[in-house]
């Protein structure tokens, strides 16, 4: 099994890990709901509301840029939802139908999950690459490398994928009927807290899962090479 990093890496994780929580709940949940009750309040209509209600997240996603180079796959996602929300507003005037942004994106995600336990590497494997500082930081070569050492690794992220899937799915299900049955600001709470709710939920999980896994010896045992056709 590849050691765990106990460098400077490790502390500058915790660090970036902090930063990202702060940076999470000021600019991708109270933000939102601060812009769009500021735009309401000057007169500007829901539907357009709800798209600058995005801006928050998307200076988000510069501040990544700013600080790393280069945009991982969740900051790759915000930007596709932000691009969406202002496609619907184009073709809609219901400020419901651009909500159903969230739900869309949520769907295409898990979707994309499901499908790429066929991949080499399942979709959830990069997320969780990107958690732990992106492909090319310590951490992140560690997982690369267990990943392809070890049968039990590459079945866990395969699993994982699968798990958040139907997760997902669910979710997106559950925030169409949502939206169709609350008012506006409240299905924008509820797209901007719930969903983040059960991505903790399902980080949890996951690092449960993993740790469940290390200590019974499943990743220290048997290594296997990576068939290179998965």
């Amino acid at each position: 099994m590849v050691a765990e990093p106990r460098t400077n890496d490790e502390a500058d994780r915790r660090v970036g890990t902090r930063f990202g929580a702060v940076r999470m709940v000021l600019l991708d949940i109270v933000g939102p709901l601060v812009v769009f009750q500021l735009a309401r309040s000057v007169g500007i209509a829901e539907v357009w509301a709800l798209v600058l209600s995005g801006l928050p997240p998307a200076i988000g996603v510069c501040v990544d840029w700013q600080r790393r180079r280069k945009i991982e796959v969740i900051g790759i996602v915000v930007l596709g939802g932000i691009a969406l929300s202002l496609a619907l507003a184009m073709l809609s005037d219901d400020p419901k139908v651009v909500l159903l942004e969230g739900a869309a994106v949520t769907a295409v995600l898990a979707i994309a999950q499901l499908v790429s336990i066929r991949m080499r590497r399942p979709l959830i494997f990069y997320f969780a690459q990107a958690f732990q500082g992106g492909r090319f930081s310590t951490a992140g070569m560690a997982m690369e490398a267990e990943y392809d050492e070890f049968v039990e690794a590459r079945s866990f992220w395969r699993t994982a994928a699968i798990v958040w899937g139907i997760v997902g799915l669910a979710e997106a299900v559950a925030r169409v009927f949502v939206i169709q049955l609350v008012s506006t600001s409240t299905a924008l709470a509820i797209n901007r807290i719930a969903p983040w709710l059960i991505f903790a939920g399902l980080i949890a999980w996951t690092y449960w899962a993993g740790t469940r896994a290390r200590a019974s010896g499943a990743l220290d045992d048997d290594p296997q090479p990576a068939r290179r056709d998965v």
